[in-house]
């Protein structure tokens, strides 16, 4: 298995990734966790240009779905859990200008996302500790926190914490799970869901794991109709685990090793249910595991090294025209980069 390679952009420490419609063309947009930029890859994905200088230190770039040019950043979370600074952003498109301001502090702020419950939009941010006295400081817990948005003339920036007492709550995801739209939010005390349908203005999660876990993903890999659990664990752990719903609850069908896995993608890649996973360490490979089989004899995949001593932050699958393209920040190599099978 081939993968051609293309390097979009070249920065120090490339971490967040996400996409955002600006002159009606879907774009990918990445950033630094260090001082510097975020910028911006139109269609065809073959370059980048800068969308704003700074201030950096960013860990998730989500855009509005109603309001084409506005994304939201979460910056201000400098390397080494220098998190305190930490805070939300605006980066709006006005006219031929693109300006970036500061709209509520939250320190340790790390993942957010854009959901629709009871008819209103919510902007959800989660930080991994309220606060921290050094980087091996885990004490104090973080939240998830709502704000709802409204016309931007009358938007008032105050976040409301909807689920507490969460240590390093790093997974977090917007899918649809179960036939529902869903919000899955993880951490030490387990992996939660918020069932983003069910009736009523209250913020009820589930928990549906009871240990630790890093990030999850979530897909049908084995071809049965059914979503399966896909999850690092523990904090930037060293296995990538696969579950399956049962009427005991979820069971481990399937697990691999990592070392400091981060970020797990699930979609298709060349038209097979596949898993996407960086290891952050050791080799500090991008590794791709494909289920070509259906049922039970899914398990194990295959397993493919996109490519060796990157050491990817975040990963995503993006369709162009008829192919799957992937996308990643690789840190040790400094560069937005795009993958491609070539078959």
């Amino acid at each position: 298995m081939h993968f051609e390679k293309r390097v979009l952009h070249k920065f120090n420490m490339p971490y967040a990734l996400g996409t955002f419609v600006r002159n009606g063309q879907s774009c990918v947009v990445a950033a630094t966790e260090d001082k510097g930029e975020v910028v911006l890859s139109p269609p065809p994905y073959t370059r980048a240009e800068v969308l704003v200088p700074g201030p950096g230190g960013c860990m998730s770039l989500v855009s509005h779905p109603e309001l084409p040019g506005e994304l939201y950043a979460i910056m201000g979370c400098f390397l080494g859990y220098n998190f305190h600074g930490g805070a939300l952003y605006r980066i709006a498109t006005l006219g031929a200008s693109v300006v970036s301001n500061k709209l509520a502090d939250l320190p340790f702020a790390h993942r957010m996302e854009i959901v629709e419950k009871a008819g209103q939009l919510y902007l959800l941010l989660a930080n991994l500790a309220s606060t921290k006295d050094s980087p091996a400081d885990w004490t104090r817990a973080g939240a998830l926190y709502a704000i709802a948005l409204t016309h931007p003339a009358d938007q008032k920036w105050i976040l409301t914490p909807v689920l507490e007492n969460l240590h390093k709550n790093h997974g977090f995801l917007k899918c649809p799970f179960l036939g529902r739209p869903t919000v899955l939010v993880s951490g030490t005390e387990g992996l939660f869901e918020l069932d983003l349908s069910a009736p009523g203005a209250g913020w009820n999660f589930v928990r549906l794991l009871a240990h630790e876990v890093s990030e999850v993903a979530v897909f049908d890999l084995d071809g049965d109709g059914k979503e399966e659990l896909i999850t690092i664990e523990p904090f930037h752990g060293n296995v990538l685990a696969v579950y399956k719903a049962s009427d005991s609850g979820w069971n481990k069908v399937w697990e691999a090793q990592l070392n400091f896995g981060h970020c797990v993608l699930a979609g298709l890649v060349a038209g097979k249910p596949s898993v996407l996973v960086s290891n952050r360490a050791g080799d500090k490979d991008l590794l791709l595991f494909q289920f070509a089989k259906t049922g039970p004899a899914a398990f194990p995949p295959s397993r493919s090294v996109v490519e060796s001593g990157v050491g990817a932050a975040n990963m995503l699958i993006v369709g162009y025209e008829g192919r799957e393209l992937i996308l990643a920040t690789n840190q040790t190599q400094g560069e937005l980069v795009r993958y491609e099978l070539s078959l």
